[in-house]
């Protein structure tokens, strides 16, 4: 029996197991494929397996929808920190995550707010790199960076128009991101300190509600690209991200982790992979 914790962070959803508790075995690609799964699984967009850290609080395993391990998710680790707060740690005590992507800490700010350091807390420069891709004609700018995940940021006149989903697996397909593939970012200059973003997440394979390693990415080339002083707000489909950056120059990360539902399930002895429509076995032949 697997007992399922379910979170969203501006809707970007996710699983979440407590191997602190008690003991979870070691989870596999199609199990991960299986529960995320909307239709025969539970559903999210990614689980994630947390237990007791050695020189960290606690170490996660991540698993996106697709199977995929990732380095880190930004919403996830708010959804985490939220998590372990309620259950092993006094209120506002910072929590540190073991990831693939280095040590994240993180703390609740405020009621049901999350912030989290996207960086280890040496003082760094984060820096990025433009890349040129002609697609359909058309010679996209995109501004490359890694905020514990690589994204490829592209700004846009207008998001709520653009063919995000279109444009979005091109790059993300593209050669020049192979083989490890990259998430794309797409943003919209709005009035101030606020902008408009969305991601086109590797390991999903879809736009989702919110990105928050996303935000942090769109924010960071907002800012440096036109000169803006952090805090950045950024809107995303699933709500209101606050990026900024602490007096160590950690990338910040601040918003909401909510809990949706918690569920025992069968263990699966006989796994299958979930069926797909046949558009989708075709394109995967």
């Amino acid at each position: 029996m697997l007992h399922f914790f379910k979170m969203q962070g501006c809707g970007n959803d996710f699983l979440i197991l407590d191997g602190i508790k008690e003991n979870i075995p070691r989870f596999s690609s199609e199990e991960a494929v299986y529960w995320c799964d909307r239709h025969f699984g539970v559903g999210a967009d990614g689980l994630m397996v947390l237990r007791k850290g050695i020189t960290t609080d606690v170490e996660w395993e991540f698993f996106n929808s697709d199977g995929s391990l990732a380095e880190m998710c930004g919403n996830g680790a708010r959804c985490a920190v939220r998590f372990l707060s309620d259950r092993y740690f006094q209120k506002n005590s910072e929590i540190s995550l073991s990831t693939k992507a280095g040590v994240i800490r993180g703390r609740i700010v405020d009621l049901g707010k999350i912030e989290i350091a996207l960086s280890t807390g040496r003082e760094i420069r984060l820096e990025y790199k433009e890349k040129i891709l002609h697609l359909e004609d058309t010679a996209f700018n995109l501004a490359c960076v890694n905020t514990g995940v690589p994204h490829a940021v592209l700004e846009v006149k207008d998001l709520l128009t653009y063919p995000i989903a279109r444009i979005g697996k091109q790059i993300q397909s593209h050669t020049a991101f192979q083989p490890e593939g990259t998430n794309v970012t797409f943003y919209q200059r709005l009035l101030g300190n606020q902008i408009l973003s969305t991601t086109f997440e590797r390991g999903v394979g879809k736009e989702t509600l919110a990105c928050g390693t996303g935000a942090a990415a769109a924010a960071f080339i907002f800012s440096e690209q036109y000169l803006q002083r952090f805090p950045v707000e950024v809107k995303v489909p699933g709500g209101l991200l606050e990026v900024s950056l602490s007096p160590e120059k950690r990338i910040l990360l601040v918003g909401p982790a909510e809990y949706v539902f918690e569920v025992d399930v069968k263990s699966l002895a006989d796994l299958k992979n979930p069926l797909k429509p046949y558009s989708e076995r075709r394109s995967a032949r």
